[in-house]
């Protein structure tokens, strides 16, 4: 009765995980809840999770790698190998995804495509180079670099904590190199070479307004004299809430005001800039006797000057806007910005956007005065796709931001300390030298993350109580055994591969572990050889954009559709499958 009982908790997983009706973490603590409910788990196994030392070094990874990105220094890297690149858009785009993979080894892969994103772009625009033709191989590059070490990716240093569970030695940090290496080199030549052929040409970087498809939203407006509107306010006039019209800017005698637009009573001869539909602009020029400016063309350059800028900037999974509506949160008194338009995995809104519940990686096209979109970008709730600055920020205690990982990493590595006592001792000199502000360590937290590793380390002990592991595992023995153990480890990798296109990596990791140790002891080898081949495919999920964060990351900032991660990843997929099952035993030997 208790394996069926697992089986359904399993299956509601699964199902919820894929239909993504219910946000991940909701997902993973109503299964924690069913376990306990049917009495699979004690509440001590229950709760072990969130003290599990695999969640707590995630945890301080998350706060390292922010100290690192507000330091600027990989950032400034970043734009300097394109600035050398000089007029070879190749070689700049070699660079730069040699350096993205190199800082995903040692950094969070969120916070490396965050870092990186910005800088793509900006070399796109450069170049003349579509974005989709870069930012899927960024993607791809960083998830390939975080295998090379044990915190490249949370789901090595989980791995590492559950083989420690079983009686193993831990993994130290650079033991996945001698097979990471030649998976990033592969991963990185096929990623330069075949996902531009495979990928078309899917966004531009012309202007945000032609990619947003702004230019039925957007118009000037100036006021004649006569009109009603001559001395009243935004706020009196309610524009927003009787016609559906948003003002965002006022230019008056060739001076534009984009700031406290509220309060500002309006004149003869402003011109506004407003937006909403044609049919509710129409309405509103009518109504307050307004000349519509119908050989004006609205576009980036237009909205973009040195006192407003028009950019781009995705939801942070940790922020707390998350669930919110724009409307909810009063985004335009809380922000001073504007927002134009939405985009969620393909799909622009551009009407109505203020109630819509944001998610995680949302993208919104921002208007505003520079200043308060710089806020906005540093408030911590979003991450910025373009520098709205031209001069970078830089702390004063940049460099130590900057150190603090290779510190962490080299005492780990050369094991004067294991790798949680270095992170947290490495958080402790962020803070304690406040390079890094307790709020922005919080923020740093993708806390989706550590509930999902928490919630679902439960479900191996529950596998393996049942004895629902050892049956699995038997029954893929029966079909793998008379081929070696050689075919087993394949068979495992690529179950594990496939699962994690559909399931978060760490949750794959979780539910295959007790499996790989159940096939080790039927067919009387080594598990490690099995533990490293899930740990490599867990994190090989490129054939879909939910499959990995960074995946949904680049979906709305390169314009991409479904099947481009079919096209792009599948491929990828069945090689690396077949090179881990080679090189996974010749390294680590049954």
């Amino acid at each position: 009765m208790d394996v069926v009982l697992l089986v359904l908790v399993l299956a509601f997983l699964l199902v919820s995980f894929v239909l993504e009706k219910l946000p991940v973490d909701v997902t993973a603590l109503i299964a924690l809840g069913l376990l306990l409910l049917f009495g699979l788990i004690t509440p001590e196994q229950a709760t072990a999770g969130f003290s599990n030392p695999a969640v707590v070094t995630v945890m301080m990874m998350f706060i390292l790698s922010e100290g690192l990105v507000q330091s600027g220094v990989v950032r400034r890297i970043g734009y300097g190998l394109v600035r050398l690149a000089g007029r070879q858009g190749q070689r700049a785009t070699r660079g730069l995804l040699g350096l993205a993979g190199l800082i995903s080894a040692f950094v969070n892969n969120t916070a490396a495509v965050a870092i990186f994103i910005p800088v793509t772009l900006d070399l796109a625009k450069h170049y003349r180079i579509s974005p989709s033709r870069l930012l899927i191989p960024l993607s791809y590059v960083t998830i390939l670099g975080g295998t090379c070490t044990l915190i490249g990716t949370s789901t090595n240093v989980l791995v590492s904590s559950l083989a420690t569970q079983h009686g193993l030695a831990p993994f130290s940090m650079f033991e996945f190199l001698a097979v990471g290496g030649v998976v990033f080199v592969v991963g990185s030549a096929y990623n330069l070479w075949l996902v531009p052929r495979l990928i078309p040409v899917r966004a531009t970087q012309a202007s945000l307004t032609g990619k947003y498809r702004m230019d039925a939203y957007l118009t000037e407006l100036r006021v004649r004299r006569g009109s009603v509107l001559i001395g009243r306010t935004v706020l009196e006039e309610e524009l927003s809430e009787r016609f559906r019209v948003n003002l965002l800017e006022v230019v008056r005698a060739g001076r534009r005001i984009a700031s406290d637009l509220r309060n500002l009573p309006l004149e003869v001869d402003d011109v506004l800039l407003v937006r909403g539909s044609m049919e509710d602009i129409l309405a509103f020029k009518e109504q307050r006797g307004l000349l519509l400016l119908t050989d004006v063309k609205l576009g980036d350059k237009e909205l973009s000057d040195e006192t407003t800028v028009l950019v781009e900037v995705q939801v942070r999974p940790s922020s707390t806007l998350v669930g919110s509506t724009l409307k909810e949160i009063d985004f335009r008194k809380r922000y001073a910005c504007f927002v134009l338009a939405l985009a969620r995995t393909g799909e622009v809104l551009r009407e109505k956007i203020s109630s819509v519940p944001l998610r995680p990686w949302d993208t919104l096209l921002v208007f505003g005065p520079r200043q308060r979109v710089d806020g906005l970008a540093q408030a911590g709730d979003f991450v910025p796709l373009q520098e709205v600055h031209a001069h970078l920020h830089r702390s004063r205690r940049w460099w130590i931001g900057a150190l603090a990982i290779p510190l962490v990493v080299a005492l780990a590595a050369t094991g004067l300390m294991p790798i949680l006592k270095s992170a947290i001792l490495g958080v402790v000199l962020l803070l304690a030298t406040r390079t890094l502000r307790i709020q922005q360590a919080y923020r740093a937290i993708d806390w989706t993350v550590i509930f999902v590793l928490a919630s679902v380390l439960p479900l191996g002990a529950a596998m393996e109580q049942t004895g629902l592991a050892a049956g699995l595992a038997g029954a893929i023995v029966r079909v793998g055994e008379p081929y070696g153990p050689w075919a087993m480890l394949s068979l495992v990798i690529l179950a594990t591969s496939l699962l994690t296109e559909f399931i978060t990596n760490n949750s794959a990791a979780v539910l295959m572990v007790p499996i790989a140790f159940s096939i080790a002891e039927h067919l009387g080898v080594d598990a490690k050889p099995f533990l490293m081949g899930l740990t490599f495919a867990a994190s090989m999920s490129f054939a879909t954009p939910t499959g990995y964060q960074t995946n949904t990351m680049v979906y709305g900032p390169g314009g991409y559709r479904f099947v481009d991660y079919v096209k792009a990843g599948a491929p990828l997929n069945l090689i690396l499958w077949l090179l881990t099952s080679f090189l996974v035993p010749w390294v680590w030997p049954f």
